[in-house]
């Protein structure tokens, strides 16, 4: 099979060729998109952006030594979790409580229906959607962008975040020094009268009982008792605190809906009570162990390694437990959920070393019970007043650190920009926009002229034809022409027109099958792919062609199925034809019409039931034979190759077969088929006729409509031909 006929790769010529003939769709889908570029351009409301630039700085330690110091230590942030604090929920609420965005969106709408349906979820929807919070790589700085229609409140609503956002930076980092105080002033006044009621006990002491002095044993007593005692109430005022805080940070937790951490979940662990044992005992043994030894000495480094040893194992078992109750830590959870634990881990450990020093202390209240009963209540009153006393001075100068703390504390954010009321819109940049939809025009314009190219699966034009059967012949090219009413055959126009452009392509294309093969073809089969492509009106014009120039021509109808070439030569139907000499043996002479001058005609005669059987018949092979010893030119007209095999069959018996096509009817696939049937059936293809041709098919169409007398292009219709 020749592989040049069904070759469907294109070419650069063959794609200019597409977009020449497809140009006015090219155009006019370029036009179209251009032109909803700019009447969306015109239409489309301009979108302002307002910008706020922020330094997020490290939070500050506090230069005042707090109780907190030890066991809170927090890092700065990220700026991932930044930029998701600059979003929280929270953050938004405030900003559309602040500029009474409510109001400003139902004010918006004239719609009754769509104000009722305004509400603070569905604006915090849409101011997420407004906000941008993007870092600059490398650095500290974060930029918050917020796009809306009405440039004034796009920078209202970027300046007020930023504000917002710095107070809620503030809130977090003052939450634990706001919660100590808080604890210590409620604690002092208790303290202060308690202190005072202690101090009239013993004056009445004193007074009933004339004691007034300790011996030096009562007094080595109240001095270790007093000192555990102060050791003992600041550790109980740092675990109230710790306790506080562990309060304060369940309660930040529940704003963002995650599980709460009790204490109690905690100290009912068997291994953390167990842990918690082993750090009494530590410490009790190192009380001893300092009373005799020196810091250096191994056994007190050793028991040392030991308590810290043991706290470190507190520390990782209360943030397992911790961590196992967690469902989900998202960045603004983080900074309270890392508080949260070390508050946790600190009131064990400060648990812990209470009942280390009460267990210190209770050593001494056994020596204490052994002195006499007026010395043990002195030393009861006076160790009572100490130990008040020094709670009530830890209380005042904790709560003086605690306020200058306090009102130290700062946000963590320093605005370098604030946001300015925009002048110039970012959406839609126009000469951009406009850009973009004259490339998008110039893109869909070549893509819908392919989608139209391919969609069409008819042969436009004589290019088309080419490409398809590649090394192929075009024999003729014959123009669309008239049918005038004033003939009686319209279709002949060789005989009607005898010199006009459509019949000298005709004969242009009988001179070129002459010569297409050698020797000259003698009997020469016209047929087609499909139905309506002109082979019946090609073959007539073609034997009266031949006729005109002195050849004896024979023209036979083998389309036994739908014959048609007495109706384009005006001949009445005739009965007796072709099936009668093959079935009957009647006489060539009798089934032989003459139409003109050096021109017979053999028509079908009647239809057979199988036209097939009539065409393998040996009786078809002998009429041919006798019929070449007659006559110049024999033009057989066959039925459609794709309608019937009696084509490719009859082409045994001929010199060579043309295959007609016609611009803007046959089909692509079609043509295609019937190639590879000629060349599968190894039938001598003379060649192609291409008729219907224009001045838009082919480039050929000029040359026959040259110029007339008077100088000027003869303009013809283009009225379309009934053609089988």
């Amino acid at each position: 099979m020749d592989p040049e006929i069904y070759e469907d790769e294109l070419t650069l010529e063959d794609i200019i060729h597409i977009f020449k003939k497809r140009f006015w769709w090219f155009f006019a889908t370029v036009v179209i998109t251009v032109a909803l570029t700019i009447l969306y351009l015109f239409l489309t409301t301009p979108i302002y952006e307002a910008s706020v630039t922020l330094k997020i700085e490290s939070q500050q330690s506090s230069s005042i030594s707090d109780i907190f110091s030890s066991q809170l230590t927090s890092s700065r942030p990220e700026i991932s979790t930044e930029v998701e604090l600059i979003k929280s929920r929270t953050n938004i609420e405030k900003v559309i409580d602040d500029l009474n965005l409510v109001e400003y969106f139902k004010n918006k709408t004239d719609d009754e229906k769509t104000k009722k349906e305004i509400n603070k979820y569905n604006i915090i929807k849409t101011l997420s959607e407004m906000i941008t919070v993007s870092p600059v790589k490398d650095t500290n700085i974060v930029k918050i962008s917020v796009q809306s229609d009405d440039p004034e409140m796009a920078k209202k609503i970027a300046n007020k975040l930023a504000e917002v956002y710095n107070e809620f930076l503030k809130t977090l980092s003052k939450n634990e020094y706001t919660v100590k105080r808080e604890f210590i002033e409620k604690q002092i006044p208790k303290v202060e009268n308690d202190l005072k009621a202690a101090e009239e006990k013993i004056r009445k002491f004193k007074e009933e009982n004339k004691v007034f002095l300790l011996d030096e044993e009562a007094k080595n007593i109240l001095s270790f008792t007093l000192e555990y005692d102060k050791q003992i109430n600041s550790y109980n005022l740092q675990l109230e605190e710790t306790k506080a805080k562990v309060r304060a940070f369940n309660d930040l937790l529940k704003k963002v809906d995650e599980k709460i951490i009790s204490s109690e979940t905690i100290s009912t662990n068997p291994f953390i009570n167990q842990l918690k044992s082993k750090l009494i005992n530590y410490k009790v043994e190192l009380a001893g162990l300092t009373n005799i030894y020196s810091e250096t000495d191994p056994k007190v480094k050793e028991i040392k390694d030991k308590i810290a040893e043991t706290e470190k194992l507190l520390k990782e078992q209360v943030t397992k437990i911790v961590t196992s109750q967690v469902k989900t830590i998202n960045p603004a959870y983080q900074d309270i959920y890392l508080q949260l634990i070390e508050s946790q881990y600190t009131t064990e450990v400060i648990k812990s070393t209470i009942q280390a020093l009460t267990k210190l202390k209770e050593t001494y209240n056994q020596k204490f019970a052994k002195l006499p009963l007026l010395e043990q209540q002195l030393l009861e009153l006076q160790r009572d007043i100490k130990v008040k006393e020094n709670l009530y001075t830890l209380l005042l100068e904790k709560l003086e650190e605690t306020r200058i703390a306090e009102a130290g504390v700062i946000g963590t954010a320093k605005l370098i920009d604030s946001a300015i009321t925009p002048d110039k819109p970012i959406k839609p940049n126009k000469k951009l926009t406009a850009a973009i939809g004259g490339v998008l025009g110039i893109f869909l314009g070549i893509l819908v002229a392919f989608i139209i190219e391919y969609a069409d699966k008819s042969i436009k034009d004589e290019e088309e034809i080419k490409r398809m059967a590649k090394g192929k012949t075009i024999l003729g090219r014959i123009p669309t022409f008239e049918m005038k009413k004033e003939y009686s055959n319209p279709e002949l126009i060789v005989l009607n027109e005898p010199i006009s452009p459509v019949a000298e392509s005709i004969k242009l294309t009988s001179a070129n099958i002459n010569y297409s093969v050698t020797p000259e073809p003698k009997v020469i089969a016209v047929t087609s792919a499909g139905p309506g492509e002109g082979k019946t009106i090609t073959s007539a014009n073609l034997a009266i062609s031949y006729a005109q120039n002195g050849l004896k021509t024979l023209l036979i109808d083998i389309d036994m199925r739908k014959p048609r070439v007495e109706k384009a030569l005006g001949l009445e139907r005739f009965n007796i034809g072709l099936v009668n000499h093959i079935l009957k043996n009647v006489p060539i002479e009798r089934i032989t019409q003459n139409y003109m001058e050096n021109l017979d005609v053999i028509p079908v005669g009647p239809l057979p039931p199988n036209p097939t059987a009539l065409l393998t018949s040996k009786q078809f092979g002998e009429l041919i034979n006798t019929l070449k010893e007659k006559y110049d030119k024999i033009i057989v007209d066959l039925p459609p190759i794709l309608a019937a095999a009696d084509a490719l069959i009859v082409s045994k018996h001929t010199d060579g077969l043309i295959l007609v096509v016609r611009a803007g009817k046959t089909q692509k696939h079609s043509l295609k088929i019937a190639l590879e049937n000629v060349i599968t059936s190894d039938n001598t293809l003379l060649g192609l006729i291409i008729d219907d041709i224009n001045e838009k098919n082919s480039g050929y169409y000029y040359y026959y409509y040259y110029y007339y007398e008077d100088g000027q292009k003869k303009k013809r219709k283009k009225n379309k031909k009934n053609k089988n």
